[in-house]
Parts: structure tokens; sequence; C-alpha cells
């Protein structure tokens, strides 16, 4: 199993051209037999209602990793203290 543990930005877009919110979040990636899976948390917990209500509106958010690759996921089981899980979009 290989993992990647690493700090990305987490970005909500409105259409194709306009990001309304951008998050720095650290993020552990693991590519397992079944496909890969993730967890992450915000950096800055005081974000996490922003975070909250964005995911209310749509979980489909770009993580953009520090290798200037970027993959669509959802944020899902979002928690009070800023800590989430990622699945593919």
């Amino acid at each position: 199993m290989d993992s990647l543990t690493t700090v990305a930005r987490l970005e909500w877009w409105a259409n194709s051209s306009t990001c309304l919110a951008a998050f720095l979040v650290a993020v552990t990636i693991v590519d397992g037999e079944q496909g890969w899976h993730a967890a992450g948390q915000l950096t800055r917990a005081e974000e996490d209602p922003d975070l909250a209500a964005l995911c209310e509106l749509d979980e489909v958010f770009e993580l953009c990793l520090p290798d200037d690759s970027t993959m669509v996921v959802m944020v899902t089981a979002l928690t009070p203290t800023g800590s989430f899980a990622l699945t593919e979009a």
C-alpha cells in the first residue's frame, strides 16, 4: 500500500472560472487494492464553519497537491474540529 501525507489546497469552484474559496489542509492519501481513500484536516480550525457551509451547497472540491497535480474530490464526514474524509467525485 502506498501513501502520501502532505499539505494541499482544497478549492471550491462556483464555475469553471471562479474559485470562491481555498483552504489549506493536511491530507493523507492511501492507495490500496480497493482504490484510494484519504483523510484530511484543516490547518486553520477557524475556517471550519466556512468549509461546512460550502459542503452543504456542494461537496465537490478540487484538491491541489504541491506537485501542481489536481483531482476532483468529495468532502465527506466533516467533523466540528475540521477533519474530513475525501472520496473520488
